[in-house]
């Protein structure tokens, strides 16, 4: 179906994210990891602030703190009197240097100076790599897959390629998208392993950003897959990714190491649950567990209870390019009119969806989605939303008018069946909030 952008000349209440906040968020799902942004302060600041409120956790993230004078005359003076606080002080396991898009309009040469660096000072162990990401193209989404595939070449580099490895049939790696939720990635880890796999999730958020109260402080991650378990990782007989954003990083472990890959492009709803469980069912030869065969009737019978809130109703959805695909896939099954797609930036797999999809902004959404009755877009939707009198459904990133939005199942069945009854809900207060107003005004 056809891409389409609204002429206007400024963006107005944008869902595009910057790059490096993905890049940050990806490195959040590894054990002692710190990420470094090479750029100002806020370029650090800002990605912090909006982690923090979105997962409520403390956020690991420390900047070179670039002045306008250091860009000039010598920027990698300031990255490498950062590494050297951060190794000397943290010393963490894995340290990923993040390019923000001041340095790179400077031209700094990340590859060649962490290559010297790592040389000078005789570097082993631990993991360091080097991405550049800058603001002005893609959105967190690609930023989070740039940064999966640089700490896969990293490991790879490390350990060799293919040949020089022995391959564990029973071990798959999952690389979940950026739009999944730690409670979704635990979802998709449990679902895998009931087949009878180990699964190595990488980056691996359920055990980092979900909630969890440790005594002490630590300027480095708590949580996520330690560095031990990644390397692990290129032994596995198989690669799962969620999300077309991460084709790139399992198409790269499969050029290097030969490992075979599965894409889907999402695991929400009654269709792509099926496809997913079949898949495992089939390369596995386990029969599928049977609380999915009795999830899958909950979930229809939910479907069936809501068909009346549904019915006649129609949404607009405004998210990161592979959420989008997942949510539009999902109000398809439900019977919901879809107003209008909104995408913060182009992919193939928006390209590729059957239904119209616009790039823009929130503005966009309030006006293509003028008449819609739910509206579902990230928490700096509300006023629009209210603008147009749809009901709210927070959902992407960030959240943070909804406690708990970080833990939300949306994967598989029951998390098709906790979304259909949320938005069912919030259908059923915005009719019945109307049903008020018209008796009081008589």
């Amino acid at each position: 179906m056809t891409v389409n952008r609204r002429r206007k000349p400024a963006s107005v209440n944008p869902i595009k994210t910057g790059q490096s906040l993905g890049a940050v968020l990806a490195l959040q799902g590894c054990y002692r990891a710190m990420p470094l942004l090479h750029g100002s302060q806020g370029c650090s600041a800002f990605p912090k602030a909006l982690l923090t409120r979105h997962f409520r956790e403390p956020i690991a993230v420390q900047t070179s703190a670039l002045q306008e004078m250091d860009v000039i005359f010598d920027a990698n003076r300031n990255l490498e009197e950062a590494l050297n606080l951060v190794l000397s002080k943290h010393r963490p396991d894995i340290i990923g240097i993040i390019g923000t898009e001041l340095t790179d309009v400077a031209g700094v040469d990340y590859q060649s100076m962490l290559k010297s660096y790592k040389r000078e000072r005789n570097m082993r162990g631990g993991l360091a790599f080097s991405v550049v990401l800058p603001d002005f193209r893609g959105s967190l989404e690609s930023g989070f897959s740039a940064a999966v595939e640089s700490m896969i070449d990293e490991m790879i580099q490390q350990v060799g390629h293919r040949g020089s490895r022995s391959v564990n049939t029973r071990q798959i790696t999952l690389l979940p998208g950026s739009f999944l939720t730690p409670a979704d990635v635990m979802e998709l880890k449990e679902m895998i392993s009931s087949f009878g796999f180990e699964v190595i999730a990488l980056p691996d958020i359920s055990t980092s950003l979900s909630g969890h109260l440790l005594t002490g402080f630590s300027p480095l991650t708590r949580g996520g897959v330690p560095l031990d378990s990644m390397l692990q990782s290129l032994q596995s007989g198989l690669t799962i990714a969620v999300g077309g954003s991460m084709e790139r990083p399992a198409r790269r472990l499969h050029n290097a190491l030969g490992t075979p890959y599965k894409v889907f492009t999402h695991a929400m709803g009654l269709k792509a649950s099926d496809e997913l469980l079949h898949f495992l069912h089939q390369i596995s030869g386990e029969p599928v567990p049977l609380r999915y065969c009795w999830q899958r009737e909950n979930l229809l019978d939910s479907m069936l209870d809501a068909h009346f809130q549904f019915a006649g109703m129609s949404a607009i959805a405004a998210l990161e390019p592979d959420h989008l695909c997942s949510v539009s896939g999902w109000l398809e099954e439900l019977g919901v009119e879809q107003k209008a797609l909104i995408a913060s930036y182009e992919t193939p797999l928006v390209a590729g969806m059957e239904r119209e999809v616009w790039i823009g902004d929130l503005d966009d959404a309030e006006v293509l989605g003028k008449g819609a009755d739910l509206w579902i877009s990230n928490s700096h939707g509300i006023a629009g939303a209210q603008r147009i009198a749809a009901a709210f459904m927070p959902a992407g990133f960030p959240v943070w008018n909804e406690l708990g939005a970080y833990m939300s199942v949306s994967v598989g069945y029951r998390g098709a069946m906790e979304w259909s009854n949320k938005a069912g809900n919030l259908l059923m207060q915005r009719e019945a909030g109307h049903r008020e107003s018209s008796v009081r005004h008589r």
